[in-house]
């Protein structure tokens, strides 16, 4: 299955994370995005900046969480938009079947634990909600998989959590994607 030239928005993980298979040579991210009510002008910005064509896109896709619900949200409104005006198929991506596939690619690690407005989300446990402590305590003695950004003595057992758009062709390729109904997940 060849995958069609697509634009990937998530605002799940603390960040703005734009990816691409056809653009963007690295993936663009905006650290600590919560201005999610200002998307369309700063999305607008982001394409413009890096040269994308949104013409030349046949797929949107964004994350739909679990996550902020309100800035997905007001991004989901927003994508939903072009998708019509541009006539551009949207599809959604959870972030449950993209810790699977990134998972599937780390060594060593035993949990994916996601901070998502300052509370940890262990995707391993079927969304277990963690005390920091908890997520303390858990690093002190394994790895972890996760976009939390820890500087302590146990930084060596924090992998970061990393996506490119190849990770996301394989969601598509194995049909881990929302086509109808797609709302926010929190």
């Amino acid at each position: 299955m060849t995958v069609p030239n697509f634009i990937s928005v998530d605002s799940t993980l603390n960040s703005l994370i734009i990816t691409s298979n056809f653009s963007i040579k690295k993936k663009i991210i905006v650290k600590k995005y919560l201005k999610s009510d200002n998307f369309s002008n700063d999305f607008y910005l982001i394409l413009k900046k890096n040269s994308i064509q949104l013409h030349k896109a046949k797929l949107l896709i964004v994350n739909l969480g679990p996550g902020s619900y309100a800035g997905i949200r007001n991004i989901l409104s927003c994508m939903k938009v072009l998708s019509m005006i541009k006539k551009i198929k949207l599809i959604g991506i959870s972030n449950y079947h993209l810790c699977k596939i990134i998972d599937k690619k780390q060594e060593g690690s035993n949990r994916m634990i996601l901070n998502i407005n300052k509370k940890f989300l262990d995707i391993t446990k079927k969304s277990k909600q963690l005390e920091k402590k908890q997520f303390d305590s858990l690093l002190r003695k394994k790895k972890i998989v996760s976009n939390y950004e820890y500087n302590g003595i146990f930084k060596n057992n924090l992998i970061p959590l990393k996506y490119t758009h190849k990770e996301i062709e394989l969601l598509i390729k194995q049909k881990l994607i929302v086509k109808k109904n797609i709302t926010p997940n929190y």
